[in-house]
């Protein structure tokens, strides 16, 4: 366990640590605290979020006796969020909440930020990585002043973020938690990134692409999701609903069909035809998706799916190009030997993805198959598509 010498030896070694109530948040805050760092705790919620994480944080904060703010941010999660038609509004709201945090450090009663990131947050990795190459040496990824600086986001003079995990897998964090005897009361959501790993939040996340946010919107979210993971709990599983389509995404696959019986015998009503998988087959590297959603083009989100997987394949700063035609949009990113595009057509509804890259690339990219087929199914919504390999 780190003795953490570096925020003990400030001249201000009290730490403000973000709390979401996961289990990242929980093993950060514990670690500080055994530690014997002068640890108070920052949970924000707003109207619609799920109650287990709140419940958890109070919990554990009592327990460890840890000073505990509860920020309700409801009007501020609103202004930003309302109106938004991109799908999951995370980074939205986060920058939201970085504000509302900012009020908090600006009072110079903290001297340190801690943030609950493990190894396995690659996207925050590089990004760290990145600042400290930029011209701040003296950093390293336990202890750095990098925070949200690519949204603008500026820590007050002097400031550093701590995070505990950073050197830690997700599979480090269970077993820290296994051995102090926590044990984490789960949502059983799919999380944020459906296959990748596995990270709780609001059911707001799961709003679908293309459909403007609003009040109502968010309180079917919270309604069918409550009611969604109330299922998977029962059954030892993650589950959740998008709305307003109503597609279900359960891990693992083929509970989909007696989530929705579930949901029906709540009195919550259920699509069943965006829930259907009957396509001709699946298989990997070009996919073909026979059902798009229209709101795509209208409200200009076909863009955003564009660099979420240019994102997540690990495809960065070469190339991109975007062609509009009378009834298609072509975006195409352009590597060294790797070639990504996404062709959506929106005179039939459908779309053809293309990922080719030379087999003896190195260092460019991720190639997993799988990778790219559970991208088509957590960017569409839909399990009309298939995916095939070609040599």
């Amino acid at each position: 366990m780190e003795d953490y010498g570096v925020v003990k030896q400030s001249s201000n070694s009290k730490v403000i640590a973000m709390l979401s109530g996961g289990k990242d948040s929980i093993a950060t805050v514990v670690l500080l605290k055994k530690s014997g760092i002068d640890v108070t705790a920052i949970h924000f919620i707003h109207q619609w979020g799920a109650s287990i994480p709140t419940e958890e944080a109070k919990r554990i904060c009592e327990e460890y006796h840890i000073p505990l703010i509860i920020k309700n941010y409801t009007k501020e999660f609103c202004e930003v969020v309302n109106g938004y038609t991109a799908g999951r509004p995370c980074l939205l709201c986060k920058k939201q909440m970085y504000k509302v945090l900012l009020d908090y450090l600006k009072t110079n009663e903290f001297g340190w930020l801690c943030i609950g990131d493990n190894s396995n947050d690659r996207t925050t990795i590089a990004r760290i990585k990145q600042f400290i190459n930029d011209g701040h040496p003296e950093d390293n990824l336990m202890c750095s002043a990098y925070f949200g600086s690519e949204m603008g986001v500026v820590l007050p003079e002097g400031m550093k973020v701590i995070r505990p995990l950073i050197n830690m897998s997700a599979s480090d964090v269970e077993k820290f938690l296994q051995n102090e005897n926590i044990v984490i009361k789960r949502i059983n959501s799919t999380g944020d990134k459906y296959f990748e790993y596995h990270r709780e939040g609001c059911p707001v996340q799961f709003a679908d692409i293309g459909v403007e946010l609003n009040e109502e919107l968010y309180a079917d979210l919270k309604k069918y999701n409550d009611c969604i993971t109330e299922f998977a709990r029962k059954e030892g599983i993650l589950a959740s609903i998008h709305m307003p389509s109503t597609f279900i995404i359960t891990i693992p696959r083929g509970y989909e069909e007696q989530a929705a019986d579930y949901l029906g015998m709540n009195g919550l009503s259920v699509n069943k035809n965006i829930n259907d998988s009957d396509i001709p087959s699946r298989e990997v590297f070009i996919g073909y998706v026979y059902e798009l959603n229209r709101n795509l083009l209208e409200t200009g989100a076909y863009e955003k799916i564009f660099n979420r997987f240019l994102e997540r394949l690990e495809l960065y700063e070469n190339e991109k190009d975007i062609i509009k035609l009378d009834d298609y949009i072509i975006c195409k990113y352009t590597g060294d030997n790797v070639y990504f595009e996404i062709k959506f057509d929106f005179k039939y509804l459908k779309a053809e993805i293309q990922y080719v890259f030379g087999k003896e690339t190195v260092g460019v990219g991720r190639k997993d198959s799988m990778v790219f087929d559970n991208l088509i199914l957590e960017m569409f919504r839909t399990r009309k598509y298939e995916v095939h390999i070609l040599d």
